[in-house]
Order: C-alpha cells, then sequence, then structure tokens
C-alpha cells in the first residue's frame, strides 16, 4: 500500500468532519477559549459618546478668541464618568479629562502641558484644530455593528471588544467531547512499580495535556489491553460518552496491533499509513460513526501527529475556523541530518539569536527531546542534508503543546 501524503490525508480528514451541532449560552466571563457559534452585535457604540482623549481643556477650535491671543475662561471641570453640565460658547473653555464626555459646543481638546493659568482664565501655547483629541462617538464601533466572525476562538482581546460594545452573553459552540485509550499490554501507570517489559504509559497523560491547548473536554482516559476484545469494549464505551476518539499504539502491523482490525469490522478506515516521519502508522476512520484518530504507540509520533492532524481535526470539531498552525521561516544555527524520501519533522529549539537549532538525536522514542524542543522543522520528502543557515518552514511547538 503506498504511503498517503500528510496533506492530502489532512484534507480527506477535513472533508470528513463537521462541528457538532450543540451550542450554549455563556457569560463573557466564561468566554474565554470559547469557540462563537454566531456572530455577536454591538449594543452600543464604542465609543458610547464623544470624550477626551487627554487631560487638558475642551475648547471650539473656531474660537476668535483664540485668534485675538487673549485667554479663555473656564467654565467648568469634567471628570470621566460625569457628565457636563454647561455648554462651552466663545470665550470660554472646560477643564476636562481622559475619557470624561466632551461638553456641547466644543469640539477639540489642547492638552494641559499647552496651556497657562493666568488670573484672566486659560492661555493656550498650541492653536486647536477641530476633531484634535477628540474620541468621536462610534469611532472603533458602530451600534448594531457585526463585531467578531462565526467560528473565532475568543481570547482577552476580543472579550475585551465584547463586553465594551455591551455584550453580557454570548452563543458558543459546545466542547466536543473527547475519549482517549492507550493501548498495549506492556503500559502501567507512572507510580507502578515495573516488571521486565513493562514501561510507564505516558500518553495517557500527554495526549490530555496536548488537548488542553484546544476547545474540548476530557471525557474519559482508558488503558486497555492488546486484545481485540478489551479494546473493543473500550471504544464502546467511548463511542457512547464521546464525540471523537484518540488512541495510541496498536496501528501498525503486528500480531498485537488491533484497532485496524476493529474499525474494518465496526466502522471505517478512511487511510492509514502516512509519508511522514515520525508518525507514519497514524490512521483515521470511524468507529460506530465516531470519528476516531489513530496514533503510533511511539510517544514522540504520537505527539507530532496529534499537532499535525488531530489538533486541526479538534479544530474542525469545535467549530473553529482558523485551522493553520502557527509558523514561520528560520535560519539554521547548525548543519542537520536528513535522509530523503519522507517528510520529516525534526525537534528543535529557539537560539536566543532566533535562530532554529535541531537536537542531534531525532529518534522518535527520545521523550527528553520532546520535552525541551519549542520547534517543529518541517522539512520536505525530497531534503536532504541540511548545512547551517539555510532556511527552513518552523512550527511553533511550544505554544501547540502549553509551553507559553
Amino acid at each position: 500500500m503506498a504511503l498517503l501524503e500528510l496533506d492530502t490525508a489532512l484534507a480527506r480528514m477535513l472533508d470528513d468532519l463537521a462541528p457538532i451541532e450543540r451550542t450554549e449560552q455563556v457569560d463573557l466571563a466564561d468566554a474565554a477559549g470559547r469557540v462563537l457559534a454566531h456572530a455577536p452585535v454591538a449594543r452600543t457604540a464604542v465609543p458610547p459618546f464623544p470624550n477626551s482623549a487627554m487631560d487638558g481643556f475642551a475648547v471650539r477650535a473656531d474660537d476668535p478668541t483664540f485668534a485675538d491671543g487673549g485667554p479663555l475662561k473656564v467654565i467648568e471641570t469634567i471628570f470621566a464618568g460625569h457628565a457636563p453640565q454647561k455648554a462651552v460658547g466663545p470665550g470660554e473653555c472646560a477643564r476636562i479629562f481622559t475619557g470624561a464626555p466632551m461638553p456641547r459646543g466644543a469640539d477639540a481638546v489642547i492638552a494641559q502641558e499647552d496651556a497657562t493659568t493666568e488670573a484672566t482664565g486659560i492661555r493656550f501655547t498650541e492653536m486647536p484644530r477641530a476633531g484634535r483629541f477628540v474620541r468621536a462617538a462610534g469611532g472603533d464601533v458602530h451600534a448594531g455593528e457585526e463585531l467578531i466572525e462565526t467560528g473565532t476562538r475568543l481570547h482577552a482581546g476580543s472579550i475585551a471588544l465584547l463586553a465594551a460594545a455591551g455584550v453580557a452573553r454570548v452563543l458558543v459552540r459546545a466542547r466536543p467531547r473527547i475519549a482517549v485509550i492507550a493501548t498495549g499490554d506492556e503500559l502501567r501507570p507512572p507510580d507502578a512499580e515495573l516488571a521486565l517489559g513493562e514501561i510507564h504509559d505516558s500518553s495517557t497523560f500527554a495526549i490530555p495535556a496536548a488537548a488542553a491547548t484546544l476547545p474540548v473536554d476530557i471525557a474519559m482516559v482508558l488503558r486497555v489491553g492488546d486484545t481485540p476484545v478489551e479494546l473493543a469494549q473500550a471504544l464502546d464505551q467511548a463511542a457512547k460518552g464521546a464525540d471523537a476518539i484518540i488512541t495510541t499504539g496498536g496501528v501498525s502491523v503486528g500480531d498485537a496491533d488491533h484497532v485496524r482490525a476493529v474499525l474494518d469490522e465496526v466502522g471505517a478506515i478512511n487511510f492509514w499509513r502516512l509519508a511522514l516521519k515520525p508518525g507514519r502508522p497514524f490512521a483515521y476512520g470511524r468507529y460506530r460513526d465516531v470519528p476516531l484518530f489513530g496514533l503510533p504507540g511511539n510517544p514522540v509520533s504520537s505527539m507530532v501527529t496529534f499537532v499535525l492532524l488531530v489538533r486541526a481535526g479538534l479544530l474542525r470539531m469545535a467549530g473553529v475556523s482558523d485551522l493553520e498552525l502557527p509558523r514561520s521561516r528560520l535560519r539554521l544555527a547548525a548543519p542537520l541530518s536528513k535522509a530523503p524520501g519522507r517528510r520529516d519533522f525534526q525537534r528543535a529549539r529557539r537560539d536566543p539569536d532566533g535562530r532554529a537549532r535541531a537536537f542531534e538525536r531525532q529518534d522518535s522514542n527520545i521523550l527528553s527531546v520532546l520535552a525541551h524542543a519549542d520547534l517543529l522543522l518541517d522539512l520536505p520528502a525530497s531534503t536532504g542534508d541540511l548545512q547551517a543557515d539555510v532556511e527552513v518552514s518552523a512550527i511553533d511547538l511550544a505554544g501547540l503543546l502549553g509551553q507559553r
């Protein structure tokens, strides 16, 4: 069977997935990280009234007193949160502070550092200009304006905009419920004493930790042995309580790899085996019509394929519109080794000077490298060994795995 290219596999997977239909209303205080199911509109303009952008004096830009060089009389002081009580006429001004409403008649603000207090009033060293240091009503947002597109994941900046526009509740997508199943007779909890042939299970901790950066909920985490019966029982449990299933292990060609066989019997395999390093034995399909992402059992391969494929699939199910990985072009700090033939994602760190330095050890079982990597270098299949200072495409791994 020919190996499938990563981009083709990603496109096929995303074509098979759709946002879950459940939605809910949440208070703005609970909306961080949630995905908009409906574009909210502004209840009020931002700002809702003309206000001063400076501490200074509200004046009439066409006041003839300026041409005469005479002082202006201060008729009141206006603080933020307080309404003006008087209109500014010729020969008059109002002391005003940042954010305070502009009084009627005034259309400009002169900064306080350009003003001199005299016995007869305030004299200015700066000539006013209509609109100078005045924030117009609706200068940022108009009432009734659509604020943020459907499918956007809310963050502090977008929540600030919604609050300023008078939006207190938003309609969001319900978080997809995810089941994680690690397969393998050899797997034991981290606090277990190991017998010969056993290893501590890292996947049931790493996968939920990676998923914590996404708008999803972990519904259950299971660990099963290498028998078709145990696997089918776990998958049945997952299919009843989750919107998607992530398995680790059991997707290769060994006698104890049963995920593909179970899918063939009670589901469907969309694709299996990728032209990818690490992560070739990745599988995607459905178990009883529930999407299933079959990750390799190797923990590094599992994490890399989670970033490259599962992340986008879960975001699609969560209703997020932007599925792109954060990328940049970086120069290599040192040579790296690569054999042509497969697209390779090498673990690397960003040097203080901003260049990328690939780790010398790229074996897919070296978790210590993954723990310290903050970049994945995307090296095309045709690429061989690369010299220092060559420019490469780099994925920001740190943000994706919650390192910052």
